[in-house]
């Protein structure tokens, strides 16, 4: 089974992905993670990306993070969850790509959606080097645009789901497992 989830920052897409891939026991990749964790470990293009482009709010390209995934998605073909991946029309290319060559296929996407007002309430709760609430109010009028092409592709393949990620993290699960 191969899950997505989508949505804006403070959506709630990485604890509901979390939830989900306990009660199904298949692994969860997300990239702002393992981009994270490739920046502390101090991965150069990460590093020069992480600067360049994520503390102004916008995606890493391709280049430089499909590496991180790759290995993940090669050691757990067709049985993963993926939080806020693809996000662009060039990590849907390249998604596409890999998928096609391993004859595999997105069973659904969720997106979790949240208002502006609810993810400035959500900022105070996490605390990181780009959550400033103007960047991350930056970071999400870019990722909201970058994602179109996204969104629309899984729409158009019927398995686009559009889930209210505003209010209790129970709640918002009970929504998804419906779906499911």
């Amino acid at each position: 089974m191969i899950l997505v989830f989508l949505g804006p920052p403070y959506s709630g897409k990485g604890i509901q992905a979390e939830l989900l891939s306990k009660q199904l026991k298949i692994p969860v990749f997300s990239m702002g993670l393992l981009i994270r964790r490739a920046y502390e470990n101090k991965d150069a293009k990460i590093v020069k990306g992480y600067k360049q482009y994520a503390l102004k709010g916008m995606h890493l390209p391709n280049k430089l993070k499909s590496h991180l995934l790759k290995k993940k998605l090669d050691e757990n073909k067709g049985n993963f969850i993926l939080d806020n991946y693809p996000a662009t029309k060039e990590d849907l290319d390249e998604f596409l790509n890999y998928l096609s060559k391993h004859f595999l296929q997105v069973d659904k996407v969720f997106y979790i959606n949240i208002s502006i007002s609810e993810m400035k309430k959500r900022i105070v709760d996490r605390q990181r080097k780009d959550d400033k609430f103007d960047i991350v109010l930056k970071r999400r009028h870019i990722q909201d645009k970058d994602r179109i092409p996204v969104l629309a592709y899984f729409n158009s393949k019927g398995l686009l789901k559009e889930i209210n990620g505003e209010g209790s993290i129970e709640d918002v699960y009970e929504r998804i497992v419906k779906v499911l």
